[in-house]
């Protein structure tokens, strides 16, 4: 059975005394004294109402009346040693843009010239503002290409600089917000972010096999050459749109392989948006992964593919993956596949190579369809 693919994409003991519950709270009082001064993040749902208690550091906010849809938030920079990280969730506008502008002491400075990633759907994007770019007050502007902003929330959270341990093979800033993993402060920059160039580090390869992110529900195959089978693969991701209580079913050669479970954000994370039916889902991206069976994967072109499916066990006996297409927006981008030939002679490890041309709509049961020459 093939999943319906509606077109083709080709191709990282020591002793304790006890000190009794007085030592414990003195100890925690120490603790606190050298917290930090820095003010408590806040979170902006849109429309923002009149009467909403805001923190001394943060303005009113202004929509003022322009031919794009704009939203003004004055911001007194509380520490000038600290960054400002903020948090978007938003809808896309099909083929519109979002910008992001501060306009402070040093004059007008554009942080993103477009924040959408091109997928028209629900969103969640991070935005890291130095302190370089903070010096003094300002306002921080959002303008997008149509008369609704499609803003739905927006966090503000202020980070301060601290020593930490972390691995000299790890070439950028790590950013670490209050709720959600540590990230490297690239993903933050504002600009897209397309898979970086494939790796090849001793006898593991790895390979981009997306250039950015891609909308999935109605079936895309992604393709990769292989010079030779691999003796371990890994598969790796992140996913937006995916309802919780679903999975992705992995399709590789038009056969399915195996599930990806993304992982479920913290409950506090503040993705999570409930609707005028109070009904709760995630905005956001999830990450996911899976080790690919090598007796699916063959020398040649192969494919790889994703559909949907509930985590309940079927009522029905059948356990394969939905076979038609769903209209629930679904994307994923960061696609990567890692490649294992620890066993075979460094020098005969072949380069994956990877087509970045895609063919038009086709039918499941169109056998003659065949995928592009790969280009290297």
């Amino acid at each position: 059975m093939k999943p319906p693919f509606g077109h083709r994409r080709p191709a990282p003991a020591f002793p304790v005394k006890s000190t009794g519950w007085v030592g414990v709270f003195l100890l925690l009082l120490a603790g606190s004294l050298h917290a930090s001064d820095l003010p408590a993040e806040i979170t902006l749902d849109l429309p923002i109402q009149a009467h909403q208690a805001l923190p001394e550091w943060l303005g009113q906010p202004e929509v003022p009346s322009t031919s794009f849809a704009t939203l003004n938030l004055p911001i007194f920079t509380p520490d000038m040693t600290s960054s400002l990280l903020v948090t978007v969730y938003f809808q896309e506008k099909q083929d519109g843009f979002m910008r992001i502008v501060w306009k402070g002491t040093q004059g007008a400075q554009l942080l993103s010239d477009n924040f959408y990633e091109n997928i028209g759907m629900a969103n969640q994007r991070s935005l890291l503002i130095s302190p370089a770019t903070l010096i003094g007050d300002g306002i921080l502007t959002f303008q997008c290409g149509d008369s609704t902003l499609g803003i739905a929330r927006i966090k503000l959270e202020w980070l301060e600089n601290k020593s930490g341990l972390v691995s000299p093979a790890v070439p950028d800033l790590l950013v670490t917000p209050a709720v959600g993993p540590t990230q490297s402060a690239v993903t933050f920059n504002g600009q897209a972010n397309p898979a970086g160039l494939g790796a090849w580090q001793g006898q593991l390869v790895t390979v981009p096999l997306t250039d950015g992110a891609v909308r999935i529900e109605q079936g895309v195959d992604f393709t990769v050459d292989l010079d030779k089978v691999p003796v371990s693969a890994r598969l790796a991701l992140k996913e937006a749109g995916l309802p919780m209580g679903q999975h992705l079913v992995v399709w590789v050669n038009d056969q399915p392989a195996g599930t990806i479970t993304p992982t479920v954000p913290d409950l506090l994370d503040a993705g999570f948006l409930t609707d005028e039916n109070a009904s709760i889902s995630y905005v956001g991206w999830r990450d996911g992964s899976y080790y690919v069976p090598v007796s699916m994967l063959k020398a040649g072109v192969n494919s790889v593919a994703f559909t949907e499916e509930s985590d309940a066990p079927s009522t029905s006996g059948n356990a394969g993956a939905t076979t038609t297409p769903v209209d629930a927006p679904l994307a994923v981008k960061g696609l990567v596949l890692q490649l294992n030939y620890q066993a075979q002679v460094q020098a005969s490890i072949p380069t994956p190579q990877l087509s970045s041309t895609s063919s038009g709509p086709i039918s499941p049961s169109d056998s003659s369809t065949s995928t592009p020459n790969p280009t290297p």
